[in-house]
């Protein structure tokens, strides 16, 4: 028997070492990228989170505001709420009961209060604790001059996250709500 060295079957060490290293980098970019779409995906997961807490908290809002009558505003900007200011909205419910709205501490609080005495009541907060609350203000944009047209309360808010990730990324949100009841009807 004779045994014959055949150079043909085989890979050499050469053509190995590139195709490991081909694999290598192909199996690296790979990974980059999963890791990548995992973190978008949580990025995404905490915004829908986020917008659906404010979703809540702003129909929730407007929805006593559209039920609340004799609205006083606190703190109104002269320059409009273009900053970061703070206000302060205060009314009262269908229920007759004194209402305020106010940013606290990074997020929307509420106090309800029977009748004017609200010495000891505390503001609750509204929104979750992944929602950071940078700008609150509130504009009468109702014209009360003649008592005929209802009451309207715009807000501004200035919304980003508590989350490392997304530090430093705001969301503005404007809106209005009129209330049911008129001027005119309480006289």
């Amino acid at each position: 028997m004779k045994f014959t060295k055949n150079k043909r079957s085989g890979f050499t060490l050469t053509e190995l070492i590139v195709a490991m290293s081909v694999f290598i980098v192909a199996i690296t970019i790979a990974v980059g990228a999963f890791v990548r779409a995992i973190r978008t995906q949580r990025a995404v997961n905490h915004l829908l989170s986020l917008n659906s807490n404010m979703s809540l908290v702003i129909e929730r809002m407007a929805r006593e505001i559209r039920t609340g009558y004799d609205f006083s505003l606190n703190n109104v900007p002269e320059d409009g709420c273009i900053g970061n200011q703070t206000g302060e909205l205060e009314f009262t419910n269908s229920n007759a009961d004194s209402v305020f709205y106010r940013r606290e501490n990074g997020v929307i609080a509420r106090m309800e209060c029977a009748g004017a005495n609200c010495a000891g009541e505390v503001f609750e907060p509204l929104t979750a604790s992944n929602v950071k609350i940078d700008r609150l203000c509130f504009l009468n944009t109702g014209n009360l001059e003649n008592g005929k047209d209802p009451w309207r309360v715009t807000l501004f808010l200035k919304v980003g996250s508590t989350e490392p990730a997304l530090a430093g990324q705001f969301i503005d949100i404007q809106t209005t709500a009129a209330a049911r009841t008129l001027p005119q009807e309480l006289q």
